[in-house]
């Protein structure tokens, strides 16, 4: 299957010695100092700096994201972690003040009007915000903060229970949860719950130092709190903390009744008078839980078969990735939870990370990473590394449109027409629990960061008081009240990367939108797709929505609209 498809090389570079490596400030500073220094007399000298600070820009990214990667394979991997703690606190905090005198002497060059406007646009806003938010006594907080955000995927890698005679880890051990078994479903939940009551205090310990450093970085940049500095330092320019709780309100109006219609008609389909937590991923007719692959090489090749029926050029991108073995898929001890699409800014090729136990779940991970991995293909060829630094409301989309796009040729991983109609069905229902999820989520961290003082007790009732809101009703927790208030441990990203969950709301609608562009058009849907993604950061987040033939809109009546076309689409499959 490999054998035609071309592998991408380094282009070479101009600005940088080819045997360059940035693995110390040492051999890093004096080209940041160069360009420090150089002087810039006209537009076309402006132009040649801006592309060798990127040339700089992604050879040390690059180097740092494997870095990051070789963590998370392996949590245990110690010349791993002695190089990310090298990172951040002998080169990072270096480089930020290094950074910082960059993007001065480039908005401020006189130069910098003759540039092109509509493509540099996003770039200068982005770039004199981000001067603003400098604080130079926020350099050796922002260090500590990167390396014990870190100890996050340390307790959580570690994690694991026995069952059967075998050591499963978390995701290894969720494929009971939708056996047709009832008892073993409450015996491999109980054992999670045991293990993560086990971390419990490990994990709101850490939570808890994260806020306060998180706070005093706020207040030294001079914030009231971290979320009006987060809201800053992800460039949300084009949406407020005000359009986010307003957004929460719509989708618990519009989007909650169904969600818990659908887990009532559940209950009753099971004929149960107790939805209970392990009963929620089981098949309600009592069939055996889907498996659309059996193997890491099966599901690799047919996710490449798969994303050649919907466009030739994603499939090859897969194809590329598997031959030059960028994908790590397989679920192991020691392993960091979740997954990923780490782009890798000089090669151009992205790696990919996830936690497969050959389950249901799996093949929208494949897919959804995938779909991260072709917009970095897409975006490679720009002209600044800048320019593909992607903000996660456009990334999500090129992911969760993918998932939408892909599910039209899941044929090829269930050949039972009742099992295809059964994985689209669960799809469907998963992506309105993403909107729910999601809104928990971020009302959640609204309330972490407007009271960053507050007590452990205070942030479990919190959490219980807002699951109440965006939680079935019909799920009964008696018995296991305490797992349900420490729900937020599990979600990484209150973690290592707070306040990025909404922007998956966001971009569900803008799937959901490019997928009913497809059931009218494929072949424009697609195209307009791959228009979109190709724009990177050259853009607004509407116009990029636009693009893709979506709109970047959160009213009531648009979400409405889409939520009542995904109710059609499930009916459809239930008929």
């Amino acid at each position: 299957m490999h054998d035609t498809v071309s592998i991408p090389q380094r282009k070479k570079r101009n600005y940088l010695p080819e045997d360059f490596v940035p693995a110390s400030w040492q051999s890093i500073e004096p080209y940041y100092q160069q360009l420090l220094e150089r002087e810039i007399t006209s537009v076309t000298e402006l132009q040649k700096w801006l592309v060798d600070w990127s040339e700089l820009d992604a050879a040390f990214n690059e180097h740092a994201r494997w870095i990051y990667v070789r963590n998370t394979i392996d949590t245990t991997d110690e010349k791993a972690k002695a190089e990310q703690h090298d990172l951040y606190r002998n080169i990072v905090p270096r480089l930020s003040s290094c950074e910082n005198q960059l993007k001065k002497k480039f908005v401020t060059n006189p130069y910098i009007d003759q540039l092109e406007p509509d493509t540099f646009f996003t770039t200068i806003r982005k770039m004199k915000r981000e001067i603003a938010l400098f604080c130079e006594k926020n350099i050796p907080l922002q260090s500590e903060l990167s390396i014990k955000q870190s100890r996050y995927d340390e307790i959580a890698g570690a994690q694991s229970i026995q069952y059967k005679g075998a050591e499963l880890t978390f995701q290894q051990a969720h494929v009971y949860l939708s056996g047709t078994d009832r008892v073993a479903r409450e015996e491999v939940f109980n054992k999670i719950e045991a293990k993560r009551f086990e971390d419990q205090e490990k994990l709101d310990e850490l939570l808890t130092d994260l806020i306060q450093l998180r706070h005093q970085i706020a207040l030294n940049a001079g914030y009231k709190n971290y979320m009006e500095y987060r809201f800053d330092e992800l460039g949300r320019f084009d949406y407020t903390p005000e359009d986010c709780l307003k957004f929460h309100a719509v989708v618990e109006e519009t989007v909650m009744p169904l969600v818990n219609a659908i887990y009532d008609a559940r209950k009753k389909d099971m004929g149960m008078d107790a939805l209970k937590p392990w009963d929620i991923e089981v098949d309600t007719s009592g069939k055996p839980a889907l498996k659309p692959f059996n193997s890491t090489a099966e599901l690799v090749e047919k996710t490449i078969a798969c994303f050649n029926r919907l466009d030739p050029y994603f499939g090859e991108r897969i194809s590329i990735m598997d031959t030059m073995k960028y994908l790590d898929l397989d679920s192991r001890m020691r392993k960091s939870p979740g997954g990923y699409n780490m782009p890798m800014p000089e090669i151009g090729v992205p790696f990919i990370f996830m936690n497969s136990a050959n389950s249901e779940h799996d093949l929208i991970t494949i897919v959804h990473e995938g779909g991260h991995a072709v917009h970095t293909f897409l975006t490679h060829d720009l002209a600044l590394n800048s320019f593909k630094e992607i903000t996660s409301e456009i990334a999500e989309v090129a992911s969760m449109g993918m998932e939408l796009l892909s599910m039209e040729y899941w044929d090829i991983f269930y050949t039972q027409p009742d099992d295809l109609k059964r994985a689209r069905k669960n799809h469907l229902e998963y992506i309105l629990s993403i909107l729910t999820r999601t809104c928990l989520g971020d009302s959640f961290q609204f309330w972490l960061y407007a009271n960053p003082i507050h007590t452990v007790e205070e942030r479990r009732n919190k959490w219980a008081e807002l699951q109440d809101k965006f939680t079935p009703k019909a799920i009964d927790w008696t018995g296991h009240e305490m797992l349900y208030k420490i729900g937020y441990q599990r979600i990484l990203h209150f973690y290592e990367v707070p306040f990025y969950y909404i922007e998956y709301a966001f971009a569900q609608l803008g799937a959901l939108a490019i997928w009913r562009n497809f059931k009218q058009d494929p072949a424009k849907a697609i195209h307009d797709y791959k228009e979109a993604l190709s724009l990177g950061f050259t853009k607004p987040i509407p116009v990029f929505y636009e693009t893709a033939g979506a709109k970047f809109n959160f009213t009531r009546p648009y979400i409405a609209g889409l939520i009542s076309f995904l109710e059609t689409e499930l009916q459809r499959l239930m008929g």
